[in-house]
C-alpha cells in the first residue's frame, strides 16, 4: 500500500518515521500538525502526501509499523527473557531488550501509549482492528512461568505489574523529556545506561517491599 515510501533509502524512511512519532506522541492524532512533522523530517509536505496520501493514512501507517515492531520483538527475545522465573529479574531483563528499539525509534513507546487510547473517531476503528490482529498473545508471554512464591502474603502481582509498567513509562518519559533538547542527535549510551540504572533503584525498592526477607 506504501510501496514508494518503501523504496526510499533507510535513513530518509527513518526520518521521517521517527518525526511522525514524536509530533503524534506529544500532541495526540487530532492536535497535530503535518507542517511540524515536515518539518522535523525535512521533506514537503507534497512528499508526505505522496507517500502516505493523508494525515490519518500515516498515522495508521505509523501504529500498525509499531505494534509489528512491539510483536517481532518479543517473538525473537523470547527465550532470552523467559529463562528468568524471578518475577523482577525477568521483568528487567525485558526493559535491556527494549534497548535495541529505544535507540532507533525513540518515541515509539511514547506513540504507542497514546495511539492505544487515541478516541479521534478517524482513527480509532482502524486502531482496534491493528489490535485485533496483534493480539496480546506474545505480551503475556512475559507473564508466564513467573516464580510469584517470593512475594509477601496479600500483595497482588498483577498491580506490581501494573507499577513496574508506570515506572517504565515514568523512566522513559524522562529520557524523552531531555531529547527535546536535542531531538535530532541519536540516543546515546550513556543516556539509556542512566535511565536504566534509575529503572533499576525502583525495582530493587520495589522487590524490598513486595517479597519476602528470606528472598531479599
Amino acid at each position: 500500500m506504501y510501496d514508494r515510501f518503501e523504496k526510499l533509502e533507510e535513513d530518509k524512511k527513518m526520518k521521517i518515521i521517527n518525526a511522525g512519532l514524536s509530533v503524534f506522541s506529544e500532541n495526540g492524532y487530532v492536535k497535530t500538525s503535518i507542517d511540524k512533522i515536515v518539518e522535523l523530517a525535512d521533506i514537503s509536505k507534497g512528499s508526505l502526501f505522496y507517500y502516505f496520501e493523508s494525515k490519518k493514512n500515516f498515522f495508521i501507517f505509523l501504529y500498525a509499523y509499531c505494534t509489528k515492531k512491539m510483536e517481532q520483538l518479543a517473538m525473537e527475545n523470547e527465550t532470552n527473557f523467559m529463562a528468568y522465573t524471578d518475577f523482577f529479574e525477568r521483568l528487567k531483563k525485558i526493559e535491556a531488550i527494549k534497548t535495541d528499539l529505544t535507540v532507533k525509534y525513540p518515541y515509539m513507546y511514547s506513540f504507542l501509549m497514546k495511539a492505544y487510547v487515541e478516541t479521534a473517531p478517524a482513527v480509532q476503528k482502524e486502531i482496534q482492528k491493528i489490535n485485533q490482529k496483534y493480539t496480546n498473545t506474545e505480551t503475556l508471554k512475559i507473564y508466564e512461568n513467573l516464580d510469584y512464591s517470593k512475594f509477601k502474603e496479600g500483595i497482588n502481582p498483577q498491580m506490581v505489574i501494573q507499577l513496574v509498567i508506570w515506572c517504565s513509562e515514568g523512566c522513559m518519559n524522562q529520557l524523552l523529556m531531555k531529547r527535546k533538547m536535542n531531538p535530532s542527535s541519536a540516543v546515546s549510551s550513556e543516556e539509556l545506561t542512566e535511565i536504566f540504572q534509575v529503572f533499576d533503584s525502583y525495582m530493587e525498592l520495589l522487590q524490598k517491599n513486595f517479597y519476602k526477607v528470606e528472598y531479599l
